[in-house]
């Protein structure tokens, strides 16, 4: 059923007081941007509630731009696109909109914008930031403007999906140039076009040669001057035409193609992406660079310049005959000397960046250890290791380069032979009296760009065979099916009641690496409090990540509520979840932005209380603008590794979630008020939230309904705590 049919009936009182929660909602959370009289925010609620009434809250504030700036009709489509709809303009009177469009977002001209929802018993019926009368509406209906027209975007539906990829045959990179045939053709048909008028330039020269020169009078040179300006100045206008194709196809394939590899990039199952360098993931991102200045480049003209050549062999043909045999066959040595180059240019180019590779990543690791490098005296073997890595590095781009330069210079030798074989076979020909002296000037003209388009082709072998690899990387990493791509088929769990099973699992990081744990039989019932304890290594936090859906069992099933994880929605899955880690994530922003991570709803007041809880509140206070003072873990606006741990257990309290995870917290903070106030916490919520925790203390441990013990690459153990188990026991014997 279309979203036209399911509102067809819905009448504007139904709607008014959903549009007026959500937006006193948004008003609560600081989007004060979102009040009555504010048009464009007031139509996209209701334009939101009218096609998508069960709109999750998370999906609607993760659509809505950053900041609280006032919307307008940018911002406000954004958001429905933002949200998964597609939005398409037709200009028309309002009183012609087909049902069937509906709903849509009419903009009269110089007027406010009105939600159209459906057609009524006797005419339309209009959402406007404020009612209309009789008069107001009939003068609307008779408007002339924009409707929006909105339908839900199906990915499988487009050129570059892996449903339609599979029935085309297409890579992915192929399919979203696809995209682009209209700028192709406008590209392809300039080009012709200006192939056809440069010809123009050697037919003048040829005709001042033979007709004005050789014969000595200048009738004809004023007729021939005012066609060839004719023609240059045509010649202009087209390159004008195709150069502003080429940069705006360039700067749009950037624009998209690199938006894209970074949202599949961060949508990749984190099992795929964690464990690569960074390094890796920045090449990664950086990979369309060099297929981005290839399109905008000369070597792309010349691949554009490379289908009108014949066209220039047919003008040879037509004014020197048999000459035109010199400029094919030097294009067969040229297409030999591709070839050959190309062959060699593949093995030298995988060796070098792996050369390189290894050097970027060394010295990443250089900066992330730098402190310990010293501290060890590590620093001239360090300074060796990097004089080896450079120097294979070198070596290897001086071979490259040396095949470049080779390519070049039999390229650049072939190019001046075919000029002393036009001019020879040309001489020969004008002593025969089958050619005159002009057809053979412009015969040198139409050789030389002949030969232009291969001679850049063998210049460039190394940069064609670099973005032949980009290309090859962006397809296999787009392949990849995200997060979301697997949520379509997973189950959702409406609410998890936090019942935590871990069946014979193990976990591998790697297919050459041991076991951390295995035959892992572990339960936590809803409601209780487990502890996790083992040495360095033995698998703590990577447990932890098992339940959130970070990393997969390598045998075995994790079980949440009795569902395989592997089975459910992994995003759903970890909004379910709250989670501590022992490396705190504090994102550049405010503090109200770090803390509605977990709870986007969260007032200032639940934000007060979860920092009294974790002890912050007195330091955010005393911030310059209090929870709207700007953080991040670097820079100026740093704070310490402390109060971000603080921030990250305040996020934990925000996120009313059935369950709870907590990494192990340095004992500075667990002996101060912090502490005592995650202890209680943990004793009041026992009985509603099912809450791991990593630590050592006893004090923790002690009212812990079981304890975990791992131990690395041997099977763990379970035990409950000596209090718990008096506790059993007097149970037992009252029974």
């Amino acid at each position: 059923m279309s979203v036209s049919e399911t509102i067809l009936s819905t009448d504007i009182s139904q709607l008014e007081h959903p549009v007026a929660d959500m937006m006193a909602m948004l008003r609560q959370i600081g989007r004060n941007n979102f009040s009555p009289q504010n048009v464009w925010e007031n139509s996209l609620c209701v334009l939101v509630m009218a096609m998508e009434p069960r709109c999750k809250t998370y999906r609607f504030l993760e659509a809505l731009p950053h900041g609280d700036a006032a919307f307008d009709e940018v911002s406000t489509l954004a958001t429905l696109v933002n949200l998964g709809y597609f939005a398409r303009p037709v200009a028309t009177r309002l009183s012609e909109l087909d049902n069937r469009l509906l709903p849509a977002l009419f903009i009269p001209e110089k007027k406010p914008p009105v939600v159209v929802l459906g057609r009524g018993p006797e005419d339309m019926m209009l959402v406007s930031h404020k009612e209309l009368n009789d008069a107001q509406t009939a003068a609307v209906m008779e408007s002339t403007g924009t409707a929006w027209i909105f339908e839900r975007f199906d990915e499988n539906k487009t050129e570059i999906s892996k449903f339609m990829r599979e029935g085309s045959g297409h890579s992915w990179f192929r399919a979203m140039i696809g995209r682009f045939k209209a700028n192709f053709m406008q590209i392809l048909l300039s080009g012709l076009l200006l192939n056809i008028i440069t010809l123009f330039t050697p037919i003048f020269i040829m005709l001042v040669y033979d007709r004005v020169i050789a014969s000595g009078t200048v009738d004809t040179l004023p007729m021939l001057t005012v066609g060839a300006i004719m023609a240059v100045g045509f010649e202009w206008v087209l390159r004008h035409i195709r150069s502003r194709g080429l940069s705006w196809f360039s700067a749009r394939m950037d624009n998209v193609v690199s938006n894209r590899i970074f949202a599949h990039l961060i949508g990749l199952a984190p099992h795929l992406i964690e464990r690569a360098s960074v390094s890796a993931q920045i090449a990664r991102i950086k990979t369309f660079e060099s297929i981005r200045d290839f399109f905008s480049g000369s070597v792309f003209l010349s691949l554009v310049e490379l289908p009108f050549v014949i066209l220039s062999v047919l003008a040879i043909y037509a004014i020197a005959g048999p000459l035109v045999y010199v400029p094919l066959a030097m294009t067969l040595c040229f297409g030999i000397l591709f070839i050959l180059i190309h062959n060699r240019v593949k093995v030298s180019i995988r060796l070098a960046a792996k050369a390189s590779s290894a050097k970027q990543q060394f010295s990443i690791e250089t900066f992330e250890k730098i402190s310990g490098i010293r501290g060890y005296g590590l620093t001239e073997r360090w300074q060796q290791k990097f004089r080896d890595l450079s120097g294979k590095e070198v070596l290897s781009q001086f071979h490259l380069n040396w095949l470049g330069m080779v390519a070049e210079t039999l390229a650049n030798s072939l190019t001046l032979i075919s000029a002393v074989a036009t001019v020879s076979f040309g001489v020969y020909l004008i002593w025969a009296g089958q050619m005159s002296t002009g057809a053979l000037v412009a015969t040198m003209i139409l050789v030389w760009r002949i030969l232009t388009p291969f001679y850049s082709m063998c210049t460039m072998i190394p940069r064609l065979e670099q973005i032949r690899n980009s290309i090859i990387q962006v397809n296999k990493l787009m392949d990849l099916d995200t997060e979301a791509t697997e949520a379509k088929t997973a189950a959702r769990l409406p609410r998890s009641r936090g019942d935590i099973a871990f069946m014979d699992a193990s976990l591998q990081y790697g297919e050459n690496s041991d076991a951390i744990f295995s035959g892992l039989n572990f339960r936590c019932k809803p409601g209780e409090f487990s502890v996790l304890m083992g040495e360095n290594g033995s698998g703590k936090t990577s447990l932890l990540k098992m339940i959130k859906g970070l990393y997969r069992a390598t045998s075995g099933t994790v079980q949440i509520d009795g569902f395989d994880i592997r089975q459910l929605d992994a995003p759903d899955l970890r909004r379910q979840i709250a989670y501590v880690p022992q490396n705190p994530d504090i994102f550049r922003g405010s503090v109200i932005e770090n803390l509605r991570l977990s709870n986007p709803l969260a007032t200032e007041m639940d934000m007060e209380i979860a920092l009294q809880l974790a002890d912050a509140w007195d330091e955010v206070r005393q911030m310059p603008n209090g929870l709207n003072s700007l953080i991040s873990r670097h820079g100026t606006e740093a704070i310490s590794i402390n109060l971000a741990t603080r921030l990250s257990l305040a996020r934990a309290y925000l996120h009313q979630s059935p369950i709870l995870l907590i990494d192990e917290i340095p004992n500075s903070l667990l002996n101060g008020r912090a502490g005592k106030n995650l202890k209680d916490y943990i004793m009041r919520a026992k009985g509603k939230r099912t809450i791991l925790m990593v630590t050592y203390r006893e004090d923790f441990s002690a009212f812990a309904d079981q304890i975990l013990l791992l131990q690395h690459g041997e099977i763990p153990q379970i035990a409950v705590p000596a209090g718990q188990t008096n506790k059993t026991s007097h149970q037992r014997e009252v029974a």
